[in-house]
């Protein structure tokens, strides 16, 4: 009979993230198994974490019963059970590290917690395998999290493009799409593929990709990248790129290319843990030799050697470092910042610079209409009723905040008639009997019957000048001008302020908008510098030139264009109410309430993280040391050695834990 497997092991080798449609994760370049179900998957990529809770569970049931003097049997029972749960895999990972001449303090721990059973304490054991457990489980979720990251970003293109050919419309799937292909993107559909319009024109969102707020207008000529919107015109579009070529590829590239060779720092144990391991081995021994060679008792000899590697264990070492990044992350979660891992927690700490993206993270993302400038034959809110009544059909953002704008005034809409969208240009219509039109200034003499010095192109530059999108009204030859911003946030000054009082050196703005929205941004908030019209890659580049002038550099930002950016940054932080999936998959850090503010408060919250930490180190190194001289001299017994171990463990863990008040 032949058996049937629920894995099916797939190829090791480069995949097309555009293309490949297969479940496939891939962890530091391995390929692990892809499953048939989703509920498998989930299993599989959560194991490590499942094992760790299934030990924790054991060991809260001993401890209960241990409180509540229940059956003694059954508390042995619970801790042995724990200590298998956690410590077979922990003895999996060590093993298999000896097998590659690799030894450090992983082995220390396992050596540990088999002593602390040894000398009867096996609950101590059982908990030093169970952190071991949680933490190696936290570290595989996090880098799991890159793979949901590029499954977000491969579904903001469609999978099929329309392709003309000979006048007939044909559904083809991307990968068969050659390069000079001619393309139809109809209204409300995405692009699918990197081009030139070749007919038509239409206005074009492009927040996804270059993270600018305001659509903008695309006609012949001009160049539509996949993965944005298209809004109201009916584009036809000549392909320039394949898909594995367009910019949506290549910000998936850098997007998994960053995570694969991620720019991370280790904590202090980790970095000494090899040459640590080693000495504590070697100097059990050599303990344990001398005292044979001086002609003290076989057994003393060995009681000796075992005392100095239980106080040498670095368990404190172990348990309050990861304690202290829990502590931090629950806290955290609990005010609604989401932490995906201590490390970033420790990046933070010695942050150089913060980066800001501009739309949805300094400013809030929604237009706002902030100037009307009427005419003198006509009012402010005549001219709102107006433009109110032309915009009130459409769904661009800056109709949107006219429509709000009116609102807030209480102002009647008039009724129109002969409404007419012109793609490229605005709209038109009868209103109230007056022609009225709307639409970019550039186009408003084409709807004056006669020619006016109104002076409409001084009056734009002056309100483009001031970082404005301008529109433009015209009725019964008169030009209003309609001027918008991006808001900023509320809270925003606040938390630069706060991040500069706590010693950052450098704060800065990266953004794809315009140079002149960008100035008035920066010049607002009293910025250190700023970079505008950038693509993916050039925000990936600033970072990079940042990080080698100043050091580490925390990206915080929300939109998919930001989303390489915030890999590769040493700490990538995503606004979790406005961001985007794939931000906030690749992020490290996410903001869940959507507060900026709460970027400088996490920034406090990680300094006094790294000063527990300071001292939690510095204290368990000065109780190993002062435990390993007298116990090699024999003046620390076996019961005084687990004492002195455990309390210092229980010291610096209690400490740690000061850190779940979020101040």
């Amino acid at each position: 009979m032949s058996s049937h497997h629920s894995v099916i092991s797939p190829a090791r080798g480069a995949l097309n993230p555009i293309l490949s449609d297969d479940p496939v994760i891939e962890l530091e370049g391995q390929t692990t198994a892809v499953f048939y179900t989703p509920a498998a998957q989930r299993i599989a990529g959560h194991m490590e974490l499942i094992v760790a809770a299934a030990a924790g569970l054991l060991l809260l049931a001993a401890w209960i019963l241990s409180l509540s003097g229940g059956p003694e049997a059954l508390e042995w029972l619970f801790t042995l059970l724990a200590f298998a749960v956690a410590g077979i895999p922990a003895i999996e990972s060590v093993w298999e590290k000896i097998c590659r001449l690799r030894i450090d303090i992983d082995l220390l721990m396992v050596l540990g917690a088999g002593l602390a059973a040894y000398i009867g304490r096996p609950f101590e054991g059982a908990l030093l395998l169970f952190l071991f457990a949680l933490s190696g489980g936290l570290e595989s979720f996090a880098l799991r999290r890159t793979q949901r990251a590029i499954v977000a970003l491969r579904e903001l293109a469609p999978k099929e493009a329309t392709v003309l050919d000979g006048g007939t419309a044909v559904r083809v799937h991307l990968r068969h799409v050659p390069v000079g292909a001619r393309i139809l993107v109809r209204p409300g559909e995405k692009v699918p593929l990197d081009g030139v319009v070749l007919e038509g024109s239409s206005s074009v969102d492009e927040s996804a990709i270059t993270g600018e707020s305001i659509p903008r207008d695309r006609s012949v000529g001009d160049v539509v990248l996949a993965g944005t919107q298209n809004l109201n015109g009916r584009l036809e579009v000549q392909v320039t790129k394949q898909a594995s070529d367009t910019t949506l590829a290549r910000i998936i590239e850098l997007v998994t290319k960053a995570r694969h060779n991620p720019a991370r720092t280790q904590r202090l144990v980790d970095r000494i843990g090899p040459a640590y391991s080693v000495g504590v081995i070697v100097l059990s021994i050599t303990v344990g030799f001398v005292a044979w060679a001086v002609e003290i008792p076989g057994n003393e000899a060995v009681r000796r050697a075992i005392a100095v590697l239980i106080v040498a264990s670095p368990c404190a070492l172990i348990i309050a470092t990861p304690v202290a990044y829990l502590a931090s992350i629950a806290a955290a979660a609990r005010n609604g910042v989401l932490i995906k891992g201590g490390a970033h927690l420790e990046t933070l700490a010695r942050a150089a610079a913060f980066v800001f993206d501009k739309t949805g993270t300094l400013t809030t993302g929604r237009i706002r209409l902030t100037d009307v400038d009427a005419p003198k034959g006509m009012d402010e809110s005549e001219t709102l009723r107006l433009a109110g009544a032309i915009e009130a059909p459409n769904t661009h953002p800056l109709a949107h905040a006219v429509t709000r704008a009116v609102e807030a005034r209480g102002l009647v809409i008039p009724a129109v008639a002969e409404y007419a969208n012109i793609p490229g240009e605005g709209a038109k219509a009868l209103v109230n009997g007056r022609s009225v039109w709307v639409g970019r200034p550039e186009h408003a003499h084409k709807y004056q019957t006669s020619p006016a010095n109104d002076n409409v192109g001084g009056r734009t530059e002056r309100l483009r000048d001031q970082g404005k999108t301008v529109s433009a009204l015209v009725a019964d030859d008169e030009v209003a001008l309609l001027g918008f911003e991006d808001t900023l946030r509320e809270q925003t000054r606040a938390c630069l302020q706060q991040l500069r009082r706590q010693g950052i050196r450098r704060v800065a703005m990266l953004t794809g908008d315009h140079e002149l929205v960008a100035r008035r941004i920066s010049r607002e908030l009293e910025l250190d510098g700023y970079l505008a019209d950038l693509s993916p890659e050039d925000k990936l580049t600033a970072v990079e030139r940042l990080r080698e002038q100043l050091g580490a550099v925390v990206l915080v930002g929300d939109g998919i264009n930001d989303a390489p950016a915030l890999v590769h940054a040493d700490v990538g932080i995503a606004m979790g109410g406005t961001g985007s999936d794939v931000a906030l998959e690749a992020a490290d850090i996410v903001l869940m309430k959507d507060r900026i503010d709460a970027v400088a408060q996490l920034h406090k919250q990680a300094l006094r993280t790294a000063r527990v930490v300071r001292q939690n180190v510095t204290f368990a190194l000065a109780v190993i040391g002062v435990l390993s001289v007298f116990a090699a001299l024999g003046e620390v017994p076996l019961p005084l050695a687990v004492v002195g171990h455990e309390g210092s463990t229980v010291l610096v863990a209690v400490n740690a834990l000061r850190l779940l008040r979020w101040q």
